[in-house]
């Protein structure tokens, strides 16, 4: 508090005084005259107390709270719950595909058993047939050399298939998946934040066979796109098991992707952008970009292979909206034609699209595209067949428009395809 003596009035609350200012109190800024001023000091200093009594009661509760806490059963106990939950589920399903497989080995062994009987029978015709006519040659003591030489090679033919039914095996081709469960920790803030918190990402994996399939996948939500390929290649072999399964339609499961065989992508509105790197962000990957990881024929380390991948966008005629995911093709990296691109583009569209390259060309136009400096030009293919293409560094892909009906049929077929 501070002499202020003046003309001011004193400020006190409650009543009119009249009596000179002598102090300002700096707490709450008024005038107070000598006497009121003991008694605002004296209010100050019982409402503080009262403040600090409050807080005091606060400080002790939490102490005996701290006295009376432990580790929460839900964080000792849950985690195992769900485990044990995890586990069960996992042997229900493995019970359902050994289930699906014995019934599909049962069907493989009725198809055996219907052509064994068949060639048996056949073979024994011919046997039969073979012996009626020898015991016609002996009573005639005559046999010319080609009957002998064609008695003898339907005896070795006989003998042949004998010996290849003990070579004849239906086997079960057991590719043990990676049994992979996450545990994700909620703990002290600073483990949680940017080490543990996971989140889900769905990926579409495009095979060079032509298959196209949808993955979600839980992987490090502040890790980079080569913690998501990691995750998406162990989680890979159960997903498909699950899916086949789902499917009733437990086809061999042949296929494991691998790290140096996964081109990772960004496509926007249908349309390829660029390729990510292991170093990318994953929290850098916005909403609206599609997470393509494309099956690729060689290695994508391989900096000096004879061979590139050209990406490949698709546009509908006539309006030129883009529709498909885009795909990439195998070409030459040197000498380089326009056949080259041509005849890739052709082995790949009768994987990916209902119709015969080769025959309904008609049903489509191609495009080379290039960007010189800043500038993109556009050539049609067919006028550069014979032609070398260099690539140079330039970046350089091809627009494919398509037939509209042609397009309709795709989508179609797209979102049964996708619908896992």
């Amino acid at each position: 508090m501070e002499s202020n003596k003046s003309s001011k009035v004193c400020e006190v609350e409650g009543t009119i005084c009249e009596k000179e200012v002598q102090v300002l109190c700096y707490h709450c800024s008024k005038n107070f005259c000598r006497i009121h001023l003991i008694q605002h000091t004296q209010l100050i200093e019982d409402t503080i107390r009262t403040k600090l009594n409050l807080l005091a009661d606060k400080f002790n509760e939490l102490s005996s709270r701290f006295d009376d806490i432990s580790i929460l059963d839900n964080i000792l106990k849950k985690p195992f719950v769900q485990l044990e939950k995890w586990r069960i589920e996992a042997y229900e399903k493995i019970d359902q595909i050994v289930e699906n497989k014995r019934q599909e080995l049962n069907d493989e062994f009725d198809k055996y058993r219907k052509i064994f009987l068949t060639k048996n029978e056949e073979q024994l015709i011919k046997i039969n047939n073979s012996k009626r006519i020898i015991a016609e040659l002996i009573q005639e003591s005559d046999a010319s050399a080609n009957q002998i030489d064609d008695l003898q090679r339907l005896i070795d033919e006989a003998d042949k298939y004998l010996s290849s039914l003990i070579t004849h095996e239906i086997n079960v081709v057991a590719t043990t998946p990676i049994w992979y469960v996450d545990i994700d920790t909620h703990l002290f803030e600073s483990q949680s934040i940017l080490t543990n918190e996971l989140q889900e990402y769905k990926i579409t994996y495009v095979r060079l066979n032509g298959i196209i399939r949808n993955y979600y996948i839980k992987t490090k939500k502040y890790g980079k796109i080569s913690d998501l390929i990691i995750s998406f290649i162990r989680k890979y072999l159960l997903s498909e098991e699950f899916i086949q399964s789902s499917q009733s339609s437990m086809n061999s499961i042949n296929h494991q992707p691998k790290y140096d065989f996964i081109l990772p992508v960004k496509v926007y509105k249908k349309k390829y952008l660029l390729n990510f790197d292991d170093n990318t962000l994953l929290n850098s990957i916005l909403d609206h970009d599609s997470i393509v990881f494309y099956e690729t024929p060689h290695s994508i380390n391989e900096n000096d292979h004879t061979d590139i991948l050209m990406p490949c966008n698709f546009r509908r005629q006539p309006n030129k909206n883009s529709f498909a995911l885009p795909i990439f093709l195998n070409v030459p990296r040197q000498e380089c034609r326009g056949q080259h691109i041509l005849d890739a583009l052709r082995d790949s569209l009768s994987k990916y699209f209902p119709l015969n390259s080769n025959i309904d060309q008609h049903q489509y136009e191609v495009y080379l595209q290039v960007k010189i400096n800043k500038s993109l030009e556009k050539t049609n293919l067919n006028d550069v067949l014979q032609s070398e293409i260099i690539f140079n560094e330039r970046p350089t892909c091809l627009m494919v428009d398509i037939n509209s009906q042609i397009a309709d049929i795709y989508e179609q077929n797209i979102l049964e395809r996708l619908s896992f």
